[in-house]
């Protein structure tokens, strides 16, 4: 049996490493979140929603860091920017800036069943992430002044998509949950093996989803089981 609330960081060639610390406490945020049920109710954890609970998450374990000193940048979310496509507003989920860095990151967010080891979905929110990125115009993130535009477009700018996969497992396969979120872990490492791979597994609980307002929790027949987090760097012709 997996120890509960177990996490693991996979880059090759030790990819992202200025990312490695904070996807740590995104994890650790994850697990503590977790131990608080029932304070906490179960469908009301960042991890029982979809995206719209995501971008706090990571600004939380953004915060954690700097107030511990153990990160250099300031996170910053929602930045609005001109998307070239339309010439519309678009907003960037996260920024971290430092003195010589900025990292900007488009998050999505899907579910996938621990029994399907088809990964489309994922890899279409991939791309989908990418997308939206390198159609950000980045000169126009509303900086005062075009010295200021300059000052803070640096040359070593990071775009990271990532995709968080809340794997899920039927309530009747509830006992084989350590097999099946290993297999589909490896299934993500295989099909994404030019990318930084987080997977941290939890206690099992019930997630929301669609068309379920009114079913009570003990009626309800899935749960997550964990995530796995897909990032990778993506570069501007």
């Amino acid at each position: 049996m997996i120890e509960e609330n177990y996490w693991r960081i996979f880059a090759p060639n030790n990819m992202l490493a200025s990312l490695r610390d904070l996807m740590d406490e995104v994890c650790r945020q994850i697990c503590e979140y977790r131990e608080s049920v029932p304070i906490v109710p179960e469908l009301c954890l960042p991890t029982a929603a979809k995206e719209v609970s995501l971008t706090p998450l990571i600004m939380q374990a953004a915060y954690n860091l700097h107030r511990n000193d153990k990160a250099v940048f300031w996170p910053v979310s929602e930045m609005t920017a001109t998307r070239y496509e339309k010439g519309s507003k678009g907003r960037i989920d996260i920024g971290l800036f430092s003195k010589r860095h900025a990292t900007f990151i488009e998050c999505k967010a899907v579910r996938s069943s621990a029994t399907n080891n088809n990964n489309n979905r994922i890899e279409k929110a991939l791309d989908k992430a990418t997308e939206q990125l390198m159609d950000i115009e980045l000169e126009t993130l509303l900086f005062n002044s075009p010295e200021e535009t300059i000052n803070n477009i640096r040359a070593n700018n990071k775009l990271i998509p990532m995709v968080a996969v809340n794997v899920t497992c039927d309530t009747s396969r509830l006992a084989n949950r350590d097999r099946l979120f290993m297999k589909k872990a490896q299934s993500i490492r295989d099909s994404f093996r030019n990318s930084m791979i987080v997977q941290v597994r939890y206690k099992p609980h019930f997630i929301r989803y669609n068309g379920d307002i009114d079913v009570k929790v003990e009626d309800r027949k899935l749960m997550s089981i964990g995530h796995v987090f897909i990032l990778k760097e993506v570069f501007k012709s």
